[in-house]
């Protein structure tokens, strides 16, 4: 069996040549073809100033690049830094416990979201974060992202990632 096609596996060796904005942006092309997923952002952690920083956005327009969200004792960054869980929130009740703006994300059309740290070497370097439509993160399509994340956990190696 081969885990990805040749075309998927050939535009990937590329854009991972190309560089961190190439890769987040075919992963995005990838992740968005996941069923009902509509927005897909990257989160580069910088534990030294307590921060996240965002560095890959399919939607520049309500989630610019460059965004900060603090790294403190909140329950989304409990999980994601501390556990080294996902978030996976199938309702606006589901997303609340974790994510403060979820209102804000309901009223942009956003009804489920799912939040994976991608962690290398026992340290969580950031996050990868999609949105979409209520009830979407059944286990196939998170088996899905699962197979991309060994892809997407090279945006984090990239010197300087969390800075640029």
């Amino acid at each position: 069996m081969i885990p990805l096609d040749p075309q998927t596996a050939d535009d990937l060796v590329v854009a991972l040549a190309d560089g961190p904005d190439a890769l987040i942006g075919e992963l995005n092309r990838l992740m968005l073809a996941l069923p009902g997923v509509r927005t897909v952002t990257w989160l580069a952690a910088l534990p030294e100033q307590k921060i996240t920083r965002r560095i890959g956005t399919s939607d520049p327009k309500h989630f610019p690049l460059g965004g900060f969200d603090p790294i403190d004792d909140g329950a989304w960054s409990r999980r994601i830094y501390v556990d080294k869980l996902p978030i996976i929130g199938n309702s606006p009740a589901e997303m609340a416990v974790y994510i403060p703006e979820t209102a804000d994300l309901e009223k942009l059309g956003y009804y489920s979201t799912l939040c994976m740290p991608i962690v290398i070497a026992g340290e969580a370097r950031g996050t990868v974060n999609l949105l979409g439509d209520a009830g979407i993160f059944t286990p196939d399509l998170i088996s899905a992202l699962h197979s991309l994340l060994p892809i997407a956990a090279l945006i984090f190696v990239f010197e300087g990632i969390g800075t640029r």
